[in-house]
């Protein structure tokens, strides 16, 4: 978990850095500029792109973020969310069926995940939404090592779908906030409205945090129970 918070207080303080950088602030502005006059290819793109990186185990990360500045929050949650579930049962059926012995020499080195499958079959969907809130497994590789436990694909997709939506909320409304700043500095807008942004993110990072921390006991208290 501490982790997690740091790696979003790092990729806040980047951006932040970023959008004050001439250069940075000109290209999200163009950025987001093609994607309005474009916004057919744009969504395509953004989701192929998001689906390869989840089989190529490419961090998607970035890409949430991304899909913040150049869609804003609305639409850029219901595509990622789209892209992300999409990638994610790609995998998985990847993982399933043609890519099995790799999967398990990846995974020999964590003992959760045989408390994970055992688990998995016991409660199903509810320790996939758990795991995907709790961040036990990184998004990419429990993708692929859900594959290789028993539980149905129905209740694969409808915990992976609900148990992504905080955590992409949150990255998206960070992207957004550096498209929204990058645009208040080029109009001049007072600080007021940056300051409104920036806390409004603080608070949002602070909820999923307390959010996946409960997941993360929760799930931890499944997997003891099996391991006992």
């Amino acid at each position: 978990m501490k982790r997690r918070a740091l790696i979003l207080l790092l990729s806040l303080t980047a951006l932040l850095v970023a959008v004050w950088m001439l250069p940075a602030r000109e290209w999200l502005i163009q950025s987001t500029d093609w994607a309005q006059a474009h916004p057919r290819i744009a969504w395509a793109g953004f989701i192929l792109a998001y689906i390869l990186a989840a089989v190529f185990m490419v961090p998607g990360s970035i890409l949430t973020l991304a899909a913040g500045v150049l869609f804003g929050v609305a639409l850029g949650v219901a595509l990622v969310s789209l892209a992300s579930t999409l990638g994610a049962c790609c995998a998985f059926l990847v993982g399933r069926f043609m890519a099995r012995d790799w999967v398990e020499s990846r995974l020999e080195a964590m003992p959760r995940f045989r408390a994970l499958d055992r688990a998995v079959a016991r409660r199903g969907w509810l320790i996939v939404l758990l795991a995907r809130l709790s961040v036990v497994i990184p998004y990419n590789l429990l993708n692929y090592a859900l594959g290789l436990t028993n539980v149905r694909f129905g209740a694969y997709l409808f915990g992976t779908l609900i148990g992504m939506l905080p955590a992409i909320f949150l990255y998206v409304y960070l992207g957004s906030v550096a498209g929204s700043l990058a645009s208040l500095e080029q109009t001049g807008a007072p600080m007021i409205p940056q300051s409104l942004f920036i806390a409004g993110l603080i608070v949002t990072a602070l909820l999923i945090l307390v959010i996946a921390r409960l997941t993360a006991r929760a799930l931890k208290s499944e997997l003891d129970k099996d391991r006992s």
